[in-house]
């Protein structure tokens, strides 16, 4: 991350420094209503309600222990393996606080969710849902994490925790290290992550935030100015890479992680009692995939270390402190919404849609997309529940082609409005009027429409089964066509089975006995229209490697996953005799864009039977 933006961050950093460095000191200035200005070692912090917040601390017979949770992207999600391993050792933490993906880490265990159920979030959810791409203000939007974060706390504002929590961010405005210590979640949270040219910058009560992490990445200084007597501090160190510092790239990044790092060590030198550091090996910032992983690096290599904690504690009269049995928070609704897109934020904005490789447009099914060697591009405008996207082909003219949708989210908790719009040279202009509901397992929608200058009325369901070794998908749409009085159904079908964690069958089938809907391509061998199958099967024996190290190409992009398969696909037209069969290899992989937004590569060689000829292609394919 810092190397995608070390042009933005130098000029920032060297403001900073300079700034700090000669800035006078006045004991206890008060600056504003909302913080005050607190002189500790040699610096001014601006504090919010220090006073409320030590009220809050309630500890008279012992010392006060702080945990300093640091930052570092993806990185830092081993802080949660660091707070799995001192809770179940009965380790106490007093408070918390914490800067960048630290903060986050923080502010969701002390809300109030239980260790098991964060570390199963964590490694569960799909952070590409939790970001899109901005319009403007930054390269990622992240109203939505904001609002995630809230929404699955039990917990919703800081000072109603129950460990009194801290985010360090760095005020913008006043050039100043800044701790919050109330408000609520989706409102404070990205104070602590904000960075310039990635996240946008958090503006709040006139003051405007960015990720203090250059400047106290573990926040050991700020936890002993908020009252801890023991500072457990945990660290991720950089990896030195070995790469040519003669260009602004190189040079820039390296010239911010040695200053970062001489903050950073001088800090812990100074204010950490107990410093865990986490061995986080090759793994970036940019590495969300690989949750699971970075939270048993934490847990173990704090687990390492746990015996010498406890004797220094000892040593220092701070007992062991068993820790509560926490109740199982009910999010199911909040990860429901999250995977639908139905988090409703009070952002507003235009964003981009660029598609290429699959075909997105708004009328076709979501569970297999045809190929679409071209692009697709778009804007969707975007306010609280109101959503309207356009998209077109690509650099083509639109006066001919071009499709609109309009949604209204949370009409009730269950329940969506869709209005879609396709323009049509040809022919009378397509649309489609339809209600959803959203379902724990299942969707419904039902409407009215018109494609191929056929007036109908739909039924439509989605249904999902997603278990350990078993996952089903089925989409489906019934068609009554008003002027020919007949009944038209488009259903597709995705079973996967996992008999180890490298090896799988999949089955996958596509029918379809409508006129006015395209079928999903699912068949590799001939090229087939979109509405000359009724019937596609694919039989596919998947292997996949999940990469131990994630193989990064050019600081943004790295690849995950890479895999193979051995497909036999099946269609017919209107009969079982006047099909074909294809059957080949193929090889696959992932790749992710700054560790978020997935692209597909598909590359395969298909013999059809039909046609007794070869076939070869390659799929490329994002959706951003």
């Amino acid at each position: 991350m810092k190397k995608v933006l070390v042009a933005l961050l130098l000029v920032i950093i060297f403001t900073i420094s300079f700034r700090a460095a000669a800035v006078e000191i006045d004991e206890q200035l008060i600056l504003s209503e909302d913080a005050q200005a607190i002189e500790f070692g040699g610096e001014i912090y601006l504090v919010q309600d220090l006073e409320g917040f030590q009220n809050r601390l309630q500890i008279e017979d012992r010392p006060v222990v702080g945990l300093a949770l640091s930052g570092g992207g993806a990185r830092a999600i081993s802080n949660l393996g660091v707070i799995k391993a001192l809770v179940e050792h009965d380790i106490p933490i007093d408070l918390i606080v914490g800067t960048s993906m630290g903060a986050i880490i923080g502010n969701l265990y002390s809300s109030g969710l239980s260790i098991e159920q964060l570390e199963e979030i964590m490694t569960d959810t799909p952070f590409a849902s939790l970001f899109q791409f901005g319009g403007g203000r930054a390269l990622l939007e992240s109203e939505k994490m904001n609002t995630f974060a809230e929404r699955i706390a039990p917990n919703k504002n800081l000072e109603e925790f129950l460990i009194p929590t801290a985010q360090l961010s760095f005020d913008l405005k006043e050039g100043r290290k800044y701790l919050l210590t109330k408000g609520k979640i989706s409102e404070v949270l990205q104070a602590a992550y904000s960075i310039p040219g990635y996240f946008p910058i958090h503006e709040l009560n006139d003051r405007y935030f960015m990720d203090a992490g250059v400047l106290e990445s573990s926040p050991a200084k700020s936890a002993t100015l908020l009252g801890a007597d023991y500072v457990i501090a945990t660290h991720m160190p950089s990896e030195e890479e070995d790469e040519d510092y003669g260009g602004i790239i190189g040079s820039s990044g390296r010239f911010i992680q040695i200053l970062q790092d001489k903050h950073t060590r001088e800090i812990l030198d100074q204010y950490a009692d107990f410093e865990i550091t986490i061995d986080v090996g090759n793994y970036t910032f940019m590495d969300f995939n690989y949750a699971a992983r970075l939270v048993e690096l934490g847990y173990q290599q704090t687990l390492e270390r746990i015996d010498e904690l406890k004797l220094e504690l000892a040593g220092k009269n701070i007992p062991q402190v068993k820790t509560e049995k926490r109740e199982y928070y009910n999010v199911d609704e909040t990860l429901r919404d999250l995977e639908f897109d139905r988090l409703v934020t009070e952002a507003r904005g235009i964003s981009p849609l660029i598609h290429y490789g699959r075909d997105y447009s708004f009328f076709k099914q979501e569970l297999f997309r045809s190929p679409l060697n071209e692009f697709q591009l778009g804007a969707e405008a975007y306010y609280n529940r109101l959503n309207l996207s356009l998209l077109g082909p690509g650099l083509s003219s639109w006066s001919e082609n071009y499709e609109a949708s309009f949604r209204f989210k949370k009409l009730t908790d269950s329940l969506d409005y869709y209005l879609l719009y396709g323009r049509n040279e040809e022919q009378a202009d397509d649309y489609e009027s339809k209600m959803k509901f959203y379902g724990q397992r299942f969707n419904l929608s039902a409407g009215f429409g018109r494609r191929q200058s056929e007036e109908y009325y739909l039924v439509g369901s989605n249904f999902r089964y997603m278990g350990d070794d078993l996952q089903w998908r089925s989409e489906n749409e019934v068609f009554y066509l008003r002027d020919k009085s007949e009944v038209g159904v488009l259903s597709s079908n995705l079973l996967n089975y996992d008999f180890s964690p490298a090896w799988g069958l999949g089955l996958k089938s596509v029918y379809n006995n409508t006129e006015i809907a395209k079928s999903p391509l699912i068949y590799k061998g001939q090229d087939l229209d979109d509405y000359q199958a009724k019937f596609q099967a694919a039989l596919n024996l998947n292997y996949n490697y999940e990469l131990l190290i994630p193989y990064q190409i050019s600081n943004f992009f790295q690849m995950t996953d890479i895999g193979g398969y051995f497909f036999v696909d099946y269609f017919h037209e209107e009969s079982w005799g006047d099909g074909s069969i294809a059957i080949g290899p193929a090889i696959n992989a992932k790749l992710y864009l700054l560790g978020l937004k997935p692209i597909e590569l598909d590359l395969f060689a298909a013999h059809d039977f039909e046609e007794n000829d070869q076939r070869y292609g390659i799929h490329l394919s994002y959706s951003f």
